[in-house]
């Protein structure tokens, strides 16, 4: 295999390629996202968000918190938070944000527990399994959403299998954070900087909602 082409036989994406990410659930979609590429190896693939990007996502009827994932309206959003990166590795059962704040200023490592993302020919698709981890410079990190994973699970929206895959990965991420272990001591992303011109946020490419 060279290096223009993944695992999966399709070929990797260059450097600001407009792609979109989405959290797949039960074959809907449930969060479309464009994002720009920073860089897609064999090893990692990086991605950015724009402040301000223009996005699908699920909510209730009334625009609340999905709790229910059986039940959801896919509504269109705006990101209202800094920037960040997303850092994928392959097979991996989460991904690591790496969170700006609206001065572009480091604020900390989002760690999202994921499905493996699924490489398509316009980008990426995973299942958001709930649970995230929160990890800042200071070392200290937290739990996000415990109590909606747990009850996800309850209500078999996260099979067992599923759940014990994300325990088992989530005490392997709070052991790197505890033993100070990469991603957390690369000291290169949280000093990246975008180039001017994607401080505008692109749109979703055609054909985001496409099986």
């Amino acid at each position: 295999m060279d290096l223009t082409t993944s695992a999966s036989g399709r070929g990797y994406f260059q450097r600001g390629e407009v792609l979109v990410h989405r959290r797949i659930r039960n074959s809907r979609v449930m969060h479309a996202m464009p994002v720009r590429v920073v860089s897609d190896r064999p090893e990692l693939t990086v991605l950015y968000s724009a402040p301000g990007t223009a996005f699908k996502s699920a909510r209730t009827a009334d625009g609340g918190k999905v709790h229910d994932f059986s039940d959801w309206v896919l509504t269109d959003v705006v990101w209202a938070g800094g920037s960040f990166l997303q850092l994928i590795t392959p097979g991996a059962w989460h991904a690591v944000d790496i969170e700006f704040d609206a001065n572009g200023r480091f604020d900390c490592w989002y760690v999202n527990f994921q499905t493996p993302a699924m490489r398509r020919p316009d980008g990426f698709d995973i299942d958001d399994l709930v649970i995230d981890l929160v990890v800042t410079s200071d070392r200290a990190w937290h739990l996000k959403d415990a109590a909606d994973f747990e009850r996800a699970v309850a209500d078999s929206h996260i099979s067992a299998a599923a759940a014990a895959r994300v325990r088992t990965e989530l005490a392997e991420v709070i052991g790197r954070v505890t033993r100070w272990e990469p991603p957390f001591t690369d000291e290169a992303w949280p000093v990246w900087k975008p180039p001017a011109s994607w401080l505008s946020p692109p749109a979703l490419p055609p054909g985001w909602n496409a099986a």
